[in-house]
């Protein structure tokens, strides 16, 4: 079976390959199918098709929006015909045929996820001939994914959205053939069994109830994750007792048994709010202090053996609750001594020297068969100690989920590097070549940023995820733009997003000569630039001159961001919310650009009359920083809640992320807070 898919898989890339250049570049399907071929004759218009027609026994799944408006009882004209068959289909169960010709749209698979599919794509099809008024070729779509769990991460462990934004969420999602959500609640669900867990503002189970309903009505099956031996300040803030360092919030004593007491009725209400999912992740990583208090001392076992034999307990309780369990394996490479090495872009010869499982193979037996070990990597995966890594997992007959990341939590506005798109191309692809269990992207909230700033990573997943070799980034930017926007490839109006990248790193720490707010690695203390002395004009510039030097070429830059905005918003057909969030987030990304600007020129000055207009301009460049900063939270509140609710308390331990350490918005702005209240008090 496996060479005759092979064999499959092979013929149709090539069929692709001959017959795609032939597709009009109007039609840009995302994700790009596996087979595209286009025959000669008739096929339709998308005002051709009259109703929808289902075989018996066939069920009519969820329909987009230009096809379900259309009626279920037959009339004359074209129709859209869905039918169930195992004959001549996709062994996938979410495979199908789409067949265009001149008597309309046919869509056969297997299962009513592969009608689905079908569908979706369908509505691609139908989109484009209407955005661009282009006949949809007679063609035939053979398509299937290469991935069968294509899953991306929710993390509200620092804000919550708006319950309808969630909907629309499931909505994207299923049109980008994302099948999975892996929901990282912490302290937003509103656990019943231990209710004291629970924020003032988390989820009800019967809203995640609905919700997980709706999803699975659109083949999108959402699990949770809740954090189990460590990342537990949502849990220890209120169970002091249980925690293995009384300093910190961080880990559970995995020798008290009340720590399973707690965790498993956690556990039980997640499943409860979640009951389609397929699987229970206990998270289990980034562990600091394992083995330290007398209860673990007690036990004579060493830091890892106790990770162990948490790992194996909870493993345990998923089995018996009918879920699969998923474990963050980044604590047994530690303890093995090879974690460097994996992330590590080590040459083949350079970590042959060096590579040595055999602390893994003699600690074999500690881990769980029926468990997940989710493989996380957030930079580049294919490389060589990390190759090395997934074949020992293969080896030991371990099951392996690979985890890229569309939001690594390094920013708390908006992915860089293309929305970390080749990165989950590299991974995805490793995933399908070596038959993982299934890819994740991870999308953490250490950062909080906006959610619409991370989608082109979460669509990059529903593209590779489904076909990891259709497209190179650059092509893959331009079906996003068209798919998401309407925009043609040709036009490019997407390209203000590049800039916008790269300009949020001189953001990052203009405004500082020491200090970090990059939220991964936990805030730190910080210096502010010293401001200009009026005995001593040209000193500040000459002081910070490359800082402005930069900031010339970021002013250069933002212009053209601003502009590629403007256009975009223009002529945008669809989701002109997410151009305003990235509006709003330019402007903030130019804040410290100004400054810096405004104070050069007072520095500067050549007479009285030059610096008193300069200092007018600091004076104004300070009044707009509140200006800027309610309009973007304006847009930014729309779909999110910008403030913790009434009573919430901030986790204590050493991520020292900024987003919980003030109950407003106030954390956004770490340093520009700070330093116009510095200014404003040097210009008195």
């Amino acid at each position: 079976m496996r060479k005759a898919l092979i064999v499959l898989a092979c013929f149709l890339f090539v069929t692709n390959i001959l017959c795609a250049r032939s597709l009009d570049k109007a039609f840009q399907l995302l994700p790009r199918p596996q087979s595209i071929e286009v025959l000669s004759g008739k096929g339709v218009m998308h005002t051709d098709l009259k109703f929808v027609s289902a075989a018996p026994g066939t069920p009519v799944p969820v329909l987009g929006a230009l096809t379900d408006v259309l009626p279920r009882a037959g009339r004359a004209g074209k129709g859209l015909y869905l039918q169930l068959s195992g004959q001549n289909v996709p062994d996938s169960p979410e495979g199908y045929v789409l067949e265009v010709n001149d008597k309309g749209v046919t869509v056969t698979a297997r299962t009513e996820a592969g009608l689905f599919y079908g569908c979706q794509t369908l509505e691609q099809l139908l989109e484009d001939s209407r955005d661009f008024g282009r006949e949809i070729p007679r063609m035939r779509i053979t398509d299937y994914p290469a991935i069968a769990y294509r899953a991306v991460h929710l993390d509200t462990k620092h804000h919550l959205d708006r319950m309808d934004y969630y909907y629309r969420m499931v909505d994207r999602l299923a049109r980008y053939k994302v099948n999975a959500v892996i929901w990282e609640l912490e302290d937003k669900l509103r656990f019943t069994r231990r209710p004291e867990v629970a924020a003032p503002n988390a989820i009800s189970k019967q809203e995640m109830q609905a919700l997980c309903r709706y999803a699975k009505e659109r083949n999108v099956e959402i699990s949770p994750l809740v954090q189990g031996l460590g990342h537990a300040g949502f849990i220890l803030k209120h169970h002091w007792e249980l925690r293995e360092n009384p300093a910190s919030d961080w880990e559970f004593c995995p020798s008290d048994p009340r720590t399973y007491e707690v965790q498993f009725d956690l556990y039980l209400d997640a499943l409860e709010a979640m009951p389609y999912g397929k699987y229970l992740h206990v998270g289990g990583d980034e562990i600091t202090a394992i083995g330290i208090d007398d209860r673990c001392k007690a036990t004579g076992k060493t830091a890892f053996e106790l990770q162990m034999i948490w790992l194996k307990k909870v493993c345990r309780f998923a089995v018996e609750h009918g879920r699969t369990p998923i474990f963050w394996d980044d604590m047994p490479l530690k303890y093995a001594g090879i974690w460097e090495l994996a992330l590590s872009d080590k040459s083949e010869e350079e970590v042959a020297e060096v590579w040595n499982t055999g602390k893994l193979d003699k600690a074999i037996d500690l881990f769980p068969k029926e468990c997940v070990y989710m493989r996380w990597k957030y930079e580049d995966a294919t490389t060589p100690a990390h190759r090395r890594l997934l074949k020992w997992y293969h080896d030991k007959g371990l099951k392996v989920m690979g985890a890229t990341a569309a939001s690594a939590g390094d920013s708390p506005f908006l992915p860089r590097r293309n929305t970390r798109s080749e990165y989950v191309k590299g991974f995805s692809r490793l995933v399908a070549d070596n038959q993982l269990e299934g890819i994740l992207a991870t999308a953490w909230d250490d950062g909080s940023p906006h959610l619409e700033t991370v989608w082109r990573g979460f669509i990059a997943q529903g593209e590779f995820g489904w076909n990891p070799s259709a497209r190179d980034i650059e092509a893959f930017k331009k079906a996003h733009a068209q798919r998401e926007y309407g925009f043609r490839p040709e036009d490019n109006r997407m390209e203000f997003l590049d800039e916008l990248e790269k300009a949020i790193f001189f953001f990052d720490g203009a405004l500082v000569t020491s200090g970090r707010r990059n939220p991964a690695w936990g805030a730190t203390a910080f210096t502010l630039l010293e401001l200009p002395d009026k005995t001593k004009p040209g000193a500040w510039s000459e002081l910070y001159k490359d800082k402005i030097a930069q900031a010339k070429i970021e002013a250069d830059r933002y212009k053209k961001i601003s502009e590629g905005i403007r256009t975009a918003e223009a002529e945008a057909l669809r989701n002109r919310y997410t151009l305003r969030v990235y509006e709003k987030t330019n402007n903030l990304q130019n804040y410290p650009v100004r400054l810096i600007l405004a104070l050069n020129a007072y520095d500067t000055a050549v007479d009285d009359a030059t610096r008193k207009a300069a200092l007018a301009e600091v004076a104004e460049v300070c009044d707009y920083f509140d200006v800027m900063r309610s309009n973007l939270e304006s847009v930014y509140s729309e779909t999110r809640f910008m403030e913790q609710p009434e009573g919430f308390i901030s986790d204590l331990n050493h991520h020292n992320h900024l987003a919980s350490k003030t109950n407003n918005s106030d954390w956004w702005y770490y340093y520009e807070i700070p330093m116009v209240k510095k200014v404003r008090a040097w210009m008195k």
